[in-house]
């Protein structure tokens, strides 16, 4: 009978779960919005993804949770932090990333790894939800524009306006004073792009991270093209952007759980 791990990253805004086989390969993965019950979420996104994949409890061998609501997850046997799950994840995608860079729903977090993978140092904003998809999701929707709309209106903007407030509640005050002034959506999206890549920067600069290795832009947030391109424009530097890039802290968590049992 084949044996899985499953790893359950409850973040602050959506549920997300990667099951990996014995080889530690992504064998199947399910995200879902999170609501206001946390361990309800899970319980619901673990059955869907049962179903859909037709696997049994039975061939699951251990699960394990990270992320913001970690704690909250009942049927859980172990929990890592999201730091940790990253820094795994993150390394197993590529080998010669030394800095992880995960922009979420509501938080930001850099992390800095050696050549074994370790973590060596990490920095979170978890203040508000400035730099992070909740800003985009909140400012985006004072335009009436829909997130995937947000990389093509970018690129057809023509300046960067001053957003003196990264704050969420105050920027859209900004944002409805462009509007009335008549200023291109165009212009503001690129704006909220710009604001949102002083915050991620700023977190970049506090973390020992090299100048030149390998810089893995995942979360939610890395699916948004436009932020990409603003991201590594800023920094100079190619961003990878890996395939389920939402995925790499539920992958981290499962890799780390295979690996402890394998070795006990």
């Amino acid at each position: 009978m084949m044996k899985y791990y499953l790893g359950i990253d409850a973040g602050s805004s959506y549920i997300k779960l990667a099951l990996i086989d014995a080889a530690g390969n992504l064998a199947a993965k399910n995200i879902i919005k999170r609501q206001a019950d946390i361990s309800a979420s899970c319980s619901r996104s673990y059955a869907d993804l049962l179903i859909e994949f037709k696997i049994s409890k039975n061939e699951i061998a251990g699960i394990i949770a990270t992320g913001y609501g970690r704690k909250r997850v009942g049927f859980c046997g172990e929990v890592i932090t999201e730091i940790t799950a990253l820094a795994i994840g993150g390394f197993a995608v590529d080998n010669r990333v030394r800095t992880i860079i995960d922009v979420g729903g509501q938080d930001s977090k850099v992390v800095a790894i050696d050549e074994s993978g370790k973590v060596v140092d990490f920095v979170m904003n978890q203040k508000c939800a400035a730099g992070t998809g909740k800003f985009l999701e909140v400012t985006s929707g004072s335009l009436g524009v829909k997130v995937e709309e947000l990389d093509g209106l970018s690129q057809k903007a023509d300046k960067v306006l001053n957003l003196s407030s990264t704050c969420t509640v105050f920027a859209e005050t900004e944002i409805i004073s462009y509007i009335a002034m008549g200023e291109k959506k165009e212009n503001i999206i690129k704006s909220l792009h710009s604001a949102i890549s002083d915050q991620v920067i700023g977190l970049y600069r506090q973390v020992s991270a090299s100048d030149n290795a390998k810089i893995l832009f995942v979360g939610g947030v890395s699916l948004n093209k436009a932020m990409t391109r603003e991201l590594s424009s800023r920094l100079n530097r190619e961003l990878l952007v890996p395939q389920n890039s939402q995925y790499i802290g539920a992958y981290g968590a499962a890799l780390y759980l295979k690996r402890k049992n394998e070795n006990a």
